[in-house]
């Protein structure tokens, strides 16, 4: 049993997204909510860093890291170009992130479904989640962008009326949308046009408490 909790988090740590055999998917009432300190982008194609700086900041608030230390890193790499799209790919926001931590999560959801329950997942867990969007959630001429799911909450009369919470770093404020719908995130989330950008994710964890190995079988139950 030790071996196996070993291996899991293992996993963990190299960014492999271990699959629960279970996922509750959001019960009707339920309401989650993270507070997370709004960024706004310090350029026009920066999402990417900014969302990385909230996020890794999110998890390890002593570090210090900030956008333009993320920005400035990317751009010396080639992983952020200002004028020349895709600006930062999900696959260039990946070799960003592992310069500041081995500690992440990412993948691709391939339905609704799938994606209700890895939002509701890592809600419960306590990590925000940056998913690849649109600007504008209903044009999908707006072009793809990043973002940070914060909460979300269902009606109690009704589970599929879930509401999203998320942190857009183009105007560094916090945005209120539905997830199913023309209109809503899902939507957003599959059609933003990015290459590698349909239903892809990342979550930086909040680390886990020392007594980890005793509540991992729990953590991963959630």
């Amino acid at each position: 049993m030790k071996h196996l909790l070993l291996l899991v988090w293992m996993a963990l740590q190299v960014g492999i997204a271990p699959i629960p055999a279970s996922v509750r998917a959001p019960e009707p009432g339920e309401s989650i909510q993270l507070s997370v300190q709004p960024l706004r982008q310090s350029k026009i194609t920066s999402c990417g860093p900014a969302v990385l700086a909230m996020a890794y900041q999110y998890a390890y608030p002593s570090a210090g890291i900030s956008e333009h230390e993320i920005l400035a890193y990317a751009e010396r790499q080639g992983w952020y170009t200002e004028t020349k799209y895709p600006y930062t790919s999900p696959a260039n926001m990946l070799n960003i992130v592992r310069h500041y931590t081995e500690n992440f999560l990412s993948g691709q959801v391939h339905s609704s479904q799938q994606g209700l329950e890895l939002l509701a997942r890592e809600l419960r867990r306590g990590n925000p989640i940056i998913i690849d969007a649109l600007v504008r959630l209903e044009d999908r001429a707006s072009g793809a962008h990043f973002v940070l799911v914060t909460g979300l909450s269902v009606a109690p009369d009704n589970r599929f009326a879930v509401t999203l919470t998320y942190l857009d770093p183009l105007i560094g404020e916090e945005k209120r949308a539905p997830y199913y719908g023309e209109a809503g995130l899902w939507n957003a989330w599959y059609r933003n046009g990015d290459p590698g950008g349909a239903g892809w994710w990342m979550v930086i964890p909040v680390p886990l408490p020392l007594d980890m190995p005793l509540r991992l079988g729990e953590y991963l139950a959630i």
